[in-house]
């Protein structure tokens, strides 16, 4: 057996460390946006937001229409002028720089392609005029057709290719040039159902082969779980909360995120304890919380965590009757009044629970709210 000298086993000690280390210190901010605002007039946009983006990581900006992610995300392009505030990329400020200096790629709704060049010449603009010699640029337009499925349509005009497709060809041409940050304006939005699941799958996995930092705006729910590694949810120019898919859906901090991201029955209560309600004249036990007896707030649990029996049960504290009924594919949407209470209950079953309760409108049920899913909110939020 070969022996290590000690200098080797130096080494070898160091290696490891080194190794430890870079499992164990923590991500670099790629980005990091201090005290953003943007006023348009006596409209504020934008209202004081603080955010770090980390390296190789899929950003989303969620939140309904007027609710400040788009202007944010045109902001750290350069596109939108901040009110006041900065913007950091790589420990370099480029708050004020036009978009030209900024280190982006970035993709519309409305794909932006010139109409009147080829894929290869769309792909390509970027690194000409950068100054790429013809060689690099015919390789590197060759990479990228391969990297999106349309190997050998260089000489294709955009209007000879569907909706997916342009996208596609549009999110090559953002990462010709190898940016730093891909952005990313509601990419999916124009089109349909079927094109919009396929061509996001797409995108998380050439973001994940490639490590680039992405930031994508939408409003669409799905599309925040499914591909983003944190959620930004926004609501009126601030950010509501800031979380993996997980944490956004499972521990929302208000009433807003909660009915936002996913369905949520927000049910009004009064206090009674630190880890209780009054759900009408009815106790529930909830999780714990920081309100006082006495005050108003929402009792916020959703549909998939209701137990419904259809006999009176020990578990179940509500008496309630069916209403209404919707097939939903996967399962079956259920919603019930409280029969104590002028309030419904919405409770997602699957199909053989719903069949062989015989759940039909007009059927008498009984409900538990299990106490480590009922969220307590407070009712004023902002």
């Amino acid at each position: 057996m070969q022996r290590l000298q000690p200098a080797s086993v130096t080494a070898l000690v160091a290696e490891s460390a080194s190794d430890v280390m870079a499992l164990t210190s923590p991500p670099q901010v790629c980005l990091r946006i201090e005290s953003l605002s943007k006023q348009f007039g006596d409209f504020t946009a934008l209202k004081s937001i603080d955010l770090e983006i980390y390296e190789g990581e899929f950003v989303c900006f969620l939140g309904p229409s007027g609710c400040g992610k788009t202007t944010l995300l045109r902001a750290i392009a350069g596109l939108e002028l901040q009110s006041s505030g900065r913007i950091i990329q790589n420990q370099r400020d480029i708050s004020k720089l036009p978009p030209q200096k900024r280190d982006f790629g970035i993709v519309f709704q409305s794909y932006a392609l010139f109409p009147n060049l080829t894929l290869a010449d769309n792909i390509a603009y970027g690194l000409k005029s950068q100054g790429y010699n013809k060689a690099r640029i015919r390789e590197r337009v060759a990479q990228l057709l391969s990297l999106i499925g349309l190997e050998g349509s260089e000489h294709k005009y955009p209007a000879q290719l569907s909706g997916g497709q342009q996208q596609r060809v549009a999110l090559a041409r953002a990462l010709a040039t190898e940016p730093g940050l891909l952005l990313l304006d509601e990419p999916l939005s124009a089109l349909d159902a079927r094109v919009r699941l396929h061509l996001r799958q797409q995108i998380k996995s050439l973001q994940q082969a490639l490590g680039v930092t992405t930031v994508m705006v939408t409003h669409d729910q799905e599309e925040a779980l499914t591909m983003a590694d944190r959620i930004v949810v926004m609501n009126h120019g601030v950010i509501e909360q800031v979380g993996t898919p997980e944490e956004i859906y499972r521990h929302p901090v208000n009433a807003f995120v909660a009915s936002f991201v996913g369905t949520m029955n927000l049910l009004p209560v009064e206090i009674a304890s630190a880890s209780g309600v009054l759900l009408g004249s009815q106790p529930v036990a909830c999780q714990p919380h920081v309100l006082q007896p006495g005050a108003a707030a929402h009792l916020g649990i959703r549909p998939e965590e209701v137990v419904l029996f259809d006999q009176p049960s020990s578990d179940a504290v509500l008496e309630a009757r069916v209403v209404h009924s919707e097939y939903l594919g996967a399962f079956m949407r259920v919603t019930c009044d409280l029969l104590m209470q002028d309030q419904q209950v919405v409770v997602d079953l699957q199909h053989t629970d719903a069949e062989r309760m015989v759940i039909a409108p007009g059927r008498e049920v009984y409900l538990q709210l299990p106490q480590r899913y009922c969220r307590i909110f407070a009712e004023q939020e902002r």
